[in-house]
């Protein structure tokens, strides 16, 4: 896969003419990977045309750390499903106040797709006036339905809803696959060490979606290789509490150094809320029964 990076000062040029697929993308979930796999079925090399921020943050509509996915998250899973170039174009307050005619005549007309592909809630343009049946009139459009689940419809928003409130198992459902953070290993306060319990404190990359504060099992990737794990979401209130909440990770049949690494963890489920205990012993004692609940449940 091609990443293209590029902005309106400096619009893409292709050497050949592609099925263009268009949205944010963000999560690249059931819905998105439906209009990739209808715009495959053309028999032409597909093209993803996203932005590197979210419109809803650079306008001031969402909350800066809500996100499902980063970029590099997009490359990867964009190229897993077979796309053949990801557009990545800057999105800043001067491409906030581009028109639809604008990103029409001077993005698009750049890339002159062979046809269009996108979801019947697509917006574009300065305060969204552009739609799916607008763009229509200059390019050839395929406007596929939003994809339904349950009779709810699969969206990015539902998914961050559900990862907010540790509905990991919904998310999943709506991701096609376990929600997913990355970011490096640092140095932290090492009480997971003194407890016999050692965790890697996680420096997340992006302005992730945050997970509900508590403990969840799911999997770790330290070096590739994946290890069963339980993540802890929160301020740790018995040891040290702290006024800002982190994302510690305990990695199962692991025994090396992780300071400086770049991991992947995958949350599966939610298990419990973090409380504060009494004493370290009963710390202790319940952290031994998550660890059984991660050896039992996970594969």
């Amino acid at each position: 896969m091609e990443l293209i990076e590029f902005s309106f000062q400096n619009p893409p040029q292709l050497n050949e003419r592609i099925v263009l697929c268009l949205g944010y993308f963000d999560g690249v979930h059931l819905g998105h990977q439906a209009i990739i796999n209808s715009a495959k079925k053309e028999g032409y090399k597909v093209g993803v045309l996203t932005f590197d921020n979210s419109p809803s943050v650079v306008l001031g509509k969402i909350a800066f750390n809500e996100a499902i996915t980063s970029p590099a998250d997009k490359a990867d899973l964009l190229d897993e499903l077979g796309v053949d170039y990801f557009l990545l174009m800057h999105f800043d307050i001067d491409a906030a106040k581009r028109t639809k005619d604008e990103f029409i005549n001077i993005i698009l007309a750049s890339i002159n797709p062979i046809k269009i592909y996108c979801g019947d809630d697509y917006r574009f343009g300065v305060r969204g006036e552009g739609n799916p049946a607008y763009l229509s009139n200059f390019f050839t459009v395929n406007i596929l339905p939003l994809l339904m689940q349950n009779g709810v419809k699969i969206s990015s928003r539902g998914i961050a809803s559900s990862i907010q409130t540790g509905d990991m198992e919904e998310a999943s459902k709506m991701l096609g696959r376990n929600y997913r953070l990355s970011g490096l290993v640092m140095v932290g306060k090492q009480n997971g060490k003194a407890l016999n319990f050692p965790t890697a404190n996680l420096k997340l990359d992006y302005y992730y979606v945050h997970p509900k504060n508590g403990v969840y099992i799911g999997y770790a990737y330290p070096h590739g290789v994946k290890h069963k794990c339980l993540i802890n979401v929160g301020t740790h209130p018995t040891i040290m509490p702290l006024l800002e909440p982190i994302i510690e990770v305990h990695i199962l049949d692991y025994d090396g150094n992780l300071y400086g690494l770049h991991l992947f963890v995958d949350f599966v489920k939610f298990i419990r809320p973090e409380i504060r205990f009494d004493n370290l012993e009963e710390l202790k004692l319940q952290m031994k029964k998550d660890l059984e609940k991660a050896k039992k449940y996970l594969l």
